[in-house]
């Protein structure tokens, strides 16, 4: 081989190095710029409904038990689509895995029990938010591990526990049948056994590929699951001081973890790149079944880890939460850590605000029991009860007030807010209203923590009577119990009825020529209606608006509509 052709291949040898090395770094460079670009921002990934509903799997497998949890009061579906939390959820969401986005939606829908897990929580996302250096590199594993595509991390387990581990005979037999093949063509009769050879190649791949297809959907579990373990790993590495507490844990997974998924290379995808060695593999698994006989034998393996899975699952997925967290600290207008108290039903919040409003107005509240909320039509009461009802979960889950101060009890929180027609359910909305606030009533428990509840527009879908009658009832059957009801009516007359046993507090509005809000908390009932001005300020026909002014006035003085 002549000097030139030499120095031609080392040029090459050099240019290839040289590129792959620029093309990492440059990778590298991007990862650790989007992460910069994250930290104290909303999220501006764009979720689907189909991705929520993969991430909310490991949630709903903890309320259904099967994943080890130890807590046990979830915020349920009504009280979540009420406060809008999918939102909540999207904006504090920067997680880069799914380990870690589907945990911080557990922790915002399962509220830890322990009030020593949410001291955790707060105390390693004060470490993250400080020390810049350990939250990044963390991060890096965490976007390296990144996200699992049209499946939850706690589905993993059940896909893989669903599956029986196969007998390897069969595989074995094909190595044997081609072993022998050869051995006939080149020791006792070449004729037979190329005929042999070219038959026992055939059946090899045939079984292969009958095999794999069945198979196949399930190696993404197994790769993953690799991947935690080496994320588990690469974090042990890094001998961040916040994390001492869990190196016992951190150490048990690994070791477990490694001799489970031993070997898990070869059962990567083959011929992505396109490259002859990847090509070369690929004949050699068809001929061999290698990867086959080794995802059988991991899936014995890993079926007898489900334990530590699930703990590798929680430990990444904590951790990265608690990240996502300090982010969202970050980015708030202000905040406070929750106190928490015992022994009586209150609760106080000083300018607590809404996290999903541009420019919020903050309001402040002290009370020990149950609050009536009356005002106008768009005067702000939907929006002070969601403010209040959001504070108080991402207090018990996330250790996080969007307000100056929040002092209450642990509370189990329930609303009846945004309710539509069950039209599949051929009930009708009063219906929905209704159960609705049955399982509000039912929740109530003295032997339990005390309940705290939000309704708006009680019995909005029925008659005027029945619903000032009805309503009064409802609310008053929740005094002297173990719950706190913030509750929003149009019907001034239920705060005659209550106001033995609720507090009364309106939001109202100033007239010039528009009618203007402030959305701040008033004491007292509301005196002031501003529906038919609403209609006038949208330009309905003076007849009209004057005709129901008139109308609504005479009945207020005589209470008679004719």
């Amino acid at each position: 081989m002549s000097q030139s052709m030499i120095f031609l291949i080392a040029a090459l040898i050099v240019t290839a190095i040289y590129v792959s090395v620029s093309e990492s770094r440059r990778r590298r460079q991007k990862m650790i710029q989007k992460i910069r670009d994250s930290w104290g921002r909303a999220s501006e990934r764009n979720i689907t409904d189909e991705e929520l509903d993969i991430i909310s799997h490991y949630y709903q497998d903890c309320v259904n038990g099967d994943i080890p949890c130890d807590e046990s009061d979830y915020i349920d579906d009504i009280t979540w689509n009420d406060l809008s939390m999918n939102t909540v959820y999207k904006r504090m969401n920067t997680c880069f895995s799914s380990v870690g986005q589907e945990y911080l939606y557990k922790m915002l829908r399962l509220p830890f029990n322990d009030r020593d897990k949410l001291d955790e929580a707060d105390r390693l996302a004060a470490h993250f938010d400080s020390n810049k250096k350990d939250r990044e590199n963390i991060q890096q594993i965490f976007y390296k591990l990144g996200f699992a595509k049209k499946i939850s991390v706690s589905d993993y387990v059940g896909l893989l526990m669903d599956l029986k581990p196969q007998s390897n005979i069969i595989h074995y037999l094909s190595m044997l049948f081609i072993i022998v093949s050869f051995v006939i063509a080149f020791g006792y009769n070449a004729t037979l056994g190329i005929i042999l050879v070219v038959a026992s190649v055939a059946f090899a791949i045939i079984s292969y590929y009958s095999y794999k297809a069945k198979a196949e959907p399930f190696f993404i579990c197994i790769i993953n699951i690799v991947k935690m373990t080496q994320a588990v790993k690469d974090i042990d590495k890094l001998n961040i001081s916040a994390l001492d507490s869990y190196n016992e844990s951190i150490k048990n997974i690994t070791q477990k973890m490694s001799k489970a998924t031993s070997g898990a290379g070869m059962l990567a995808s083959s011929n992505e790149n396109g490259s002859i060695a990847e090509m070369l593999l690929d004949y050699l698994r068809m001929i061999t079944h290698i990867d086959l006989i080794k995802f059988n034998t991991m899936l014995h393996s890993i079926n007898e880890h489900t334990d530590d899975i699930y703990e590798m699952i929680r430990l990444l997925g904590f951790i990265e939460s608690t990240i996502a967290i300090a982010s969202y600290r970050a980015g708030l207008n202000y905040w406070s850590r929750p106190e928490f108290i015992s022994g009586r039903n209150s609760i106080a919040l000083e300018d607590a605000y809404h996290p999903c409003i541009d420019n919020p107005v903050a309001n402040s509240i002290t009370l020990s029991r149950n609050v009536l909320l009356t005002g106008s039509n768009a005067s702000g009461k939907s929006t002070f009860l969601k403010t209040v009802a959001i504070n108080a979960i991402l207090s018990q889950s996330i250790c996080t007030s969007l307000a100056r101060s929040y002092r209450a009890p642990v509370f189990r929180i329930y609303s009846s807010m945004a309710l539509k027609d069950n039209l599949e359910g051929h009930d009708s909305y009063y219906i929905v209203e209704i159960k609705s606030l049955k399982r509000i009533l039912d929740s109530i428990d003295d032997k339990k923590k005390p309940v705290l509840c939000f309704v708006d527009e009680v019995l909005r879908g029925t008659n005027t009577v029945e619903r000032i009658a009805a309503s009064s009832q409802i609310l008053k059957s929740m005094n002297g119990k173990n719950v706190i009801c913030f509750a929003a009516t149009h019907d001034i007359e239920l705060t005659k009825i209550l106001k033995d046993c609720y507090d009364n507090y309106h939001f109202r509005e100033d007239f010039c020529e528009d009618v203007v809000f402030n959305y701040k908390l008033m004491d007292g009932p509301a005196t002031s209606r501003n529906a038919i001005k609403l209609l006038k300020g949208i330009g309905y026909d003076d007849s009209i608006t004057k005709a129901a002014d008139d109308m609504a006035n005479r009945f207020l003085q005589t209470g008679d509509w004719c």
